[in-house]
């Protein structure tokens, strides 16, 4: 497994780096935001471990851009303390969150955790293509086709839509989108799902404020309703007529 350790602690980085490489990873590193570009872009890593705290640069803009051009798993490390800044990062993409000073067994332990779950989602299915009506979600390289408009999805939110797709018409619940998404029990951060689900409809639905697969049943959770593509040109021809 390769991965790339992003901070502006060079201290911080070389320590991570020689204790990594003990445990049989490749490690590659970056101190600035322009070195971590090109890293990320040459040396194509499995898991992009960052600061997002370095000078001057939105890491959360720059890494979904970079993820457009070579997908990673990201987990986030850094020094803020404020809860929402937690939320923020995970809402834009990133697969785990890590507040520092941690412990060497701690960071492992998520490295762990974010390979097992992105493994894990991958083997359950036969096929990364899955199709509801004219919707096809491609889960493998984290993407979403509809009526041939292609638009790339964060992991998250490649999880997310995966989950809702292979249950189309049934009603998933919170609960249930925390554990196939970030691996845990409980019923985890309404708001923060409700954001993923905002970000799912901006890319695939034709009114994202009116939306006409991804439905909310209040109180209960959310599904993905399986349209007939006649359905879908009928709605195709009164937005259009609107």
């Amino acid at each position: 497994m390769k991965l790339l350790v992003i901070d502006s602690d060079r201290d911080l980085v070389e320590m991570l780096t020689s204790w990594l490489k003990t445990l049989g990873y490749e490690v590659c590193r970056a101190y600035t935001a322009e070195r971590a570009k090109s890293e990320w872009l040459e040396q194509r890593p499995d898991l992009v471990i960052m600061d997002i705290a370095l000078k001057d640069v939105d890491m959360l803009a720059l890494c979904r851009d970079l993820r457009m051009k070579h997908d990673a798993l990201v987990l986030v490390v850094t020094d803020d303390k404020d809860v929402h800044d937690e939320v923020r990062c995970l809402e834009s993409g990133a697969d785990d969150y890590l507040r520092k000073p941690f412990y060497p067994s701690q960071l492992i332990a998520r490295i762990h955790a974010v390979s097992r779950r992105s493994r894990n989602t991958l083997e359950s299915r036969p096929s990364s293509l899955i199709h509801v009506g004219p919707l096809c979600v491609d889960s493998l390289h984290n993407e979403a086709t509809i009526n041939g408009k292609t638009a790339r999805l964060t992991p998250t939110e490649s999880k997310m839509l995966h989950l809702l797709a292979i249950n189309a018409n049934d009603v998933c619940t919170a609960g249930q989108i925390v554990a196939h998404v970030w691996g845990y029990d409980g019923d985890g951060d309404a708001c923060l799902i409700k954001a993923h689900i905002r970000h799912l409809r901006q890319k695939i639905e034709p009114e994202p404020g009116n939306p006409h697969y991804i439905l909310t049943v209040p109180g209960v959770g959310y599904t993905l309703i399986r349209r007939s593509l006649e359905e879908d040109a009928t709605r195709a021809l009164r937005v259009v007529s609107v």
